[in-house]
């Protein structure tokens, strides 16, 4: 990096960013002897400075449409919130029944294998088959239907719904 390109980035930060004051001390020495770079922090500082001399309005849909938008994010982070612990709930009851349910399907298969003579190695995968089949079917819809784009449609439709009971 040359030293004019130290010199524009130190530039460009100083002022929104802190800076050791080893550079800080190299960007003054630079500045008092390169006139090139003196004039880019001149330029640079006097763009700065008619930035925020500058007001700008929004307009009165830009207003409503952002209020619009923030709702409906601030709407969906809830409900994200919410389905989250439900879903920590929904996976302990889950965990505590399949653990109770897996008990109670291996002994039935250990009474089948029993009561009708068969091997345990045919009942007992064909157990584990029949325990996972659900899930394995499930996750197969939820990765064909994803959920967030039927989301979106209903955000959109309450949004336009609030927005319009409010005007």
């Amino acid at each position: 990096m040359s030293d004019h390109d130290r010199a524009n980035e130190l530039i460009a930060r100083c002022g929104t960013e802190e800076i050791a004051a080893s550079d800080l001390a190299w960007l003054h020495s630079h500045l008092s002897a390169c006139t090139e770079c003196s004039d880019y922090a001149e330029a640079f500082e006097s763009a700065g400075r008619l930035i925020r001399a500058t007001s700008a309005m929004a307009t009165a849909s830009l207003v409503s449409r952002t209020q619009a938008r923030l709702r409906a994010r601030a709407h969906e982070l809830h409900e994200q919130r919410s389905r989250m612990v439900l879903v920590a709930i929904s996976f302990c009851l889950g965990a505590m029944s399949s653990a109770v349910s897996a008990w109670l399907w291996w002994r039935f298969g250990g009474w089948v294998a029993e009561r009708f003579g068969l091997s345990q190695a045919i009942v007992e995968p064909g157990i584990m088959l029949f325990l996972l089949l659900p899930a394995v079917v499930i996750a197969g819809l939820m990765l064909a239907f994803p959920h967030h784009a039927l989301e979106e449609r209903w955000i959109a439709m309450w949004v336009r719904e609030r927005e319009g009971g409010i005007q």
